[in-house]
């Protein structure tokens, strides 16, 4: 009978221990606008982009791409040459900077068929 009791203590210690683990109900990390300095988080998901819009200030824009995918991803910010980031499979990260003007810009897998299949958001920068 002592054995469980002692045990009671140690469980209650991991319950707590577990449940302060998790992330805040936004899905935790960064949210895509709010990565400071003009910075845009993008998220490939399979054949999808993790937000529709995303919003950043104009001047140099530090855009990070993170694959939580299974299949390789391009992202390619439409009408602007000499900008391409690469993320091969689950986890894998690139990151680069561009110079951009105020305006509406369109971001964009180029792998044949993802657009198509609607990997495309919308970079508004103010």
């Amino acid at each position: 009978m002592r054995r469980p009791l002692v045990l009671l203590p140690v469980a209650a210690v991991v319950v707590i221990a577990l449940g302060s683990c998790g992330g805040d109900d936004d899905g935790g990390g960064a949210a895509p606008e709010d990565r400071g300095n003009g910075g845009v988080e993008v998220v490939a998901r399979d054949i999808e982009l993790g937000e529709s819009e995303y919003d950043t200030t104009a001047g140099d824009v530090q855009l990070h791409y993170v694959n939580e995918g299974s299949i390789a991803h391009t992202l390619l910010i439409e009408d602007v040459d000499g900008f391409k980031l690469e993320v091969t499979g689950n986890g894998d990260e690139d990151q680069g900077s561009v110079e951009l003007e105020a305006g509406t810009y369109t971001l964009y897998c180029d792998v044949p068929g993802h657009r198509e299949a609607g990997m495309e958001a919308t970079l508004q920068v103010s």
